[in-house]
């Protein structure tokens, strides 16, 4: 059995990887020969991810708050406390800014 001690500190998100500001807690890190990792990110009012691919898919569950999703080319999807999504490998993902009311 091997125990791994949870760090306390919030990260901010990379700005090469979110536009507004973005806090990433880590939860689990791969250990060999698993790739599995995870994290709790949280996402201030009107901030996303930039576009980018994942080459073994992603899953994402939502605790709280409402986002929107989309796959590249796709529909905005508006997900809300409780709902996973799964997006297949190596499919560009993102969103679109919030728009605006004019």
């Amino acid at each position: 059995m091997q125990i791994t001690r949870n760090a306390t500190t919030t990260a901010p998100g990379p700005g090469d990887w979110f536009t507004g500001a973005v806090y990433i807690d880590a939860v689990a890190a791969p250990m060999e020969p698993a790739r599995v990792q995870a994290a709790s990110v949280h996402f201030t009012p009107g901030a996303r991810t930039a576009w980018h691919t994942h080459p073994n898919g992603q899953s994402i569950h939502v605790t709280e708050g409402v986002g929107r999703c989309q796959r590249r080319g796709g529909p905005v999807e508006t997900i809300r406390p409780g709902d996973s999504v799964f997006f297949e490998a190596a499919r560009s993902t993102g969103t679109a800014p919030v728009p605006t009311a004019s």
